[in-house]
């Protein structure tokens, strides 16, 4: 009797493979084939362990399993920090004075009050499998923020810096921030630069994403993003600059460098200028 042969093991499993990639392809953190090149200027210490660590890795439906598995514990770590974080904004803020100017404001669009430094800085890390993360302020402006990811990993790393303001008048409000940033992306990892205002008395946060670049380097590159919000009077918000890079791969390995020093000297980083809130 004739036996049909498309449902061998083999072709089964291939068929498996093939279906989880594609559902990969879909989740927030892209997979990365991601290879460093060698003719880019300004290497350091990351790009060399890249390179040593994406030779002979074979795409496996083991290794995908694994794969998804650090991903969900690393997903959970991030929204267990980004808890942690905006309790600790609503804790501090209920406790110090007030900040408001009771002035009345002519003409539109005055400047309120222009921040060189944050009353808060913090920063934290996580991930699973195989790689490494870190993030902190060395200095008042500076940080370093960093996510590399080797076979199977997922990194990220978080830093925030805030300050607080009372609102005095209900209307829109506009957020300018100034940064610069130098350093390194691979494709399958991220850099999120973000602004989110707190409503201390609610709860209630609006968080929107002013840099999130492809992957490529960064020579200092100058960003100003201005944001406008709406808020109430008699409210004391949050005003938090926050920085975020992630790292996530299958095959190849992958980074989000914003943390190493360079070959020439040259340190990667992100630096905060200045946030400046205006009355509209």
């Amino acid at each position: 009797m004739f036996k049909s042969r498309l449902f061998r093991p083999a072709i089964v499993k291939s068929i498996l493979i093939f279906s989880v990639v594609c559902f990969l392809l879909l989740i927030s953190v892209p997979i990365a084939y991601s290879q460093v090149s060698t003719n880019k200027d300004n290497l350091s210490p990351w790009d060399i362990i890249l390179l040593q660590n994406n030779t002979d890795n074979v795409l496996t439906l083991d290794g995908i399993k694994e794969f998804v598995k650090n991903k969900a514990i690393a997903d959970k770590q991030k929204a267990e920090a980004e808890d942690k974080a905006l309790q600790e904004m609503l804790k501090i803020g209920k406790v110090l004075p007030v900040f408001y100017d009771t002035n009345t404001y002519s003409p539109a669009s005055t400047l309120l009050r222009s921040w060189t430094q944050f009353t808060v800085k913090s920063g934290t890390k996580g991930g699973s499998g195989v790689g490494w993360s870190n993030a902190y302020w060395p200095s008042t402006r500076t940080i370093y923020n960093g996510s590399r990811a080797e076979l199977y990993g997922s990194f990220w790393a978080r830093t925030w810096g805030y300050n607080y303001y009372d609102i005095s008048t209900t209307e829109n409000y506009s957020v300018k921030t100034d940064f610069h940033v130098t350093g390194r992306i691979l494709s399958g990892s991220s850099l999120a630069v973000k602004v989110k205002v707190v409503d201390v008395n609610t709860g209630q946060t609006i968080t929107r994403t002013i840099f999130n670049p492809t992957s490529g380097y960064f020579n200092k590159r100058h960003v100003i993003a201005t944001e406008q919000f709406y808020l109430q009077k008699g409210h004391r918000y949050c005003f938090s600059f926050e920085t975020e890079t992630n790292a996530g791969v299958v095959v190849s390995a992958t980074m989000s460098d914003f943390y190493s020093k360079e070959f020439d000297g040259t340190q990667r980083k992100i630096v905060f200028n200045s946030m400046k809130l205006y009355r509209d």
